[in-house]
């Protein structure tokens, strides 16, 4: 991880210097607003010097003022023209009115000095793996199928709207990804916080979307803000949305349509400024027609979609990606390039990625740790079939034979209790489902699994 420290004590730069190094971090120093532009801008232009992972910033830089109005100028700049770049705020006026307008103008997060060391590493580590996600996975290649071509297009055309969005494809395809890349070129000044509705439980769904107040049920001690709190002036991304049960669809639909919500135990309503994005790898309008999704929450979030294509049908994009995934696991273990023996690239497209994306990221992964002693990355080391060489789990149905919706799930659910008979939580992972949500349809398809 790299990390651009900005701040004009040199006691404060050399300490903080010192820490990161320690805790394997690449350190670059900057003594002024000027100095951080300068640097940002040698690496985007493809100087010697590599891009950053994140900016550890202090807010001000005039000794006779507290103002910060240099570092909070920075801030708004850099939104503009680095959006993609994570700041850590830092100053040693804190309060809470400057931790709000750090945020406001695009910080990712605020700390106090004199600084705790284990905090502070805690939040740069938790901002490198966003940067580098949005960077690289979503970088425009020259191989780029249309399909991806299109998909960038609508992000910039319809990012700095307002309306919900709901983007779809398949398990691992990218779907939080392309969430992630509509906040950053929104320009929204809230936070990007992620939700799977698919897991909430009845009993906690409320408070984790709308939160809710001291005393509220019997083991609420103390108030706490819900998702759409959190999210507030950013986005709200809601993800296997599908999967929710009817009564928590109804109550989400409220206040997509009044934007407003009310924490539990509160008495007056909170205006909703989060913009949500939603996502899910079922077809939806299916559901829909079925009675499991309700129509008029389909409409609503449905205002503008965005379809990830399936890693398999986008295969010139391999090359970028496998660098993209060896960069980090090598940063991530301290570990030299290794070299990549002929045939591998042949291998991974030869492979059909039903895990898609998430699932090429998990085979150089391992790839990456089985070759790390002999320092040369083989066909051998992907652990990948060739395509035809597996035997299917199922037989598709015959030729012509009618397949409804609730048969291909049940289906596709024997299927996945066939490749993972001991390990549910598997199973439910390669259907993009929750545990809950995969219990509800063993439940609903009477399937009674044997050990």
């Amino acid at each position: 991880m790299r990390v651009l420290i900005a701040d004009d004590d040199e006691a404060v730069l050399l300490a903080l210097e010192l820490l990161l190094r320690r805790e394997g971090m690449e350190v670059e120093r900057a003594s002024s607003p000027s100095q951080v532009l300068e640097r940002l801008g040698a690496a985007s232009a493809g100087a010697q010097a590599r891009p950053c992972d994140a900016l550890l910033l202090d807010l001000n830089y005039e000794r006779d003022t507290t103002s910060g109005q240099e570092g909070f100028a920075l801030l708004e700049r850099l939104r503009r023209e680095q959006p993609g770049l994570p700041v850590l705020v830092m100053t040693g006026w804190a309060s809470i009115e400057g931790a709000v307008e750090a945020m406001r103008r695009g910080a990712r997060d605020y700390l106090p000095k004199p600084w705790n060391n284990a905090k502070l590493v805690e939040l740069l580590r938790g901002l490198a793996p966003e940067a580098r996600s949005l960077a690289a996975p979503l970088a425009a290649s020259p191989h780029e199928s249309p399909a991806m071509q299109q998909l960038r297009a609508t992000i910039e055309q319809v990012a700095f709207s307002d309306v919900p969005i709901l983007i779809t494809g398949e398990h691992g395809s990218g779907k939080e990804l392309v969430a992630r890349s509509v906040h950053e070129r929104s320009g929204r000044r809230g936070k990007f916080v992620a939700l799977n509705a698919g897991a909430l439980a009845e009993g906690t769904f409320e408070s984790e979307l709308f939160g809710h107040v001291r005393g509220a049920y019997t083991d609420a001690k103390a108030a706490r803000e819900g998702a759409f709190a959190r999210a507030a002036d950013g986005t709200l991304f809601l993800d296997e949305i599908a999967n929710m049960p009817l009564a928590q669809q109804a109550k989400l639909l409220r206040v997509v349509q009044e934007r407003q919500y009310q924490p539990l135990g509160a008495s007056a309503l909170i205006a909703s400024t989060a913009r949500l994005v939603s996502a899910t790898n079922v077809d939806v309008e299916a559901l829909a027609r079925g009675g499991q999704f309700r129509p008029d929450l389909l409409y609503r979030l449905n205002t503008i979609r965005l379809h990830v294509p399936p890693l398999r049908e986008r295969l010139g994009e391999l090359p970028g990606l496998v660098q993209c995934f060896l960069r980090r696991e090598l940063e991530r273990y301290g570990l030299p390039a290794p070299e990549l023996a002929p045939g591998v690239l042949e291998r991974l497209a030869q492979h059909d990625w039903p895990g898609n994306v998430r699932e090429l990221e998990h085979v150089i992964q391992r790839a990456v740790l089985l070759s790390a002693r002999g320092g040369r990355l083989t066909p051998e080391h992907l652990d990948l079939p060739v395509r035809g060489q597996a035997a299917p789990l199922a037989s598709p149905p015959a030729a012509g034979a009618p397949e409804t919706l609730r048969e291909a799930e049940r289906a596709a659910i024997l299927r996945a209790l066939e490749r993972f008979p001991d390990d549910r939580r598997a199973a439910a992972e390669s259907l993009g489902l929750s545990r809950s949500a995969f219990y509800r349809r063993l439940s609903q398809f009477g399937i009674r699994p044997s050990r």
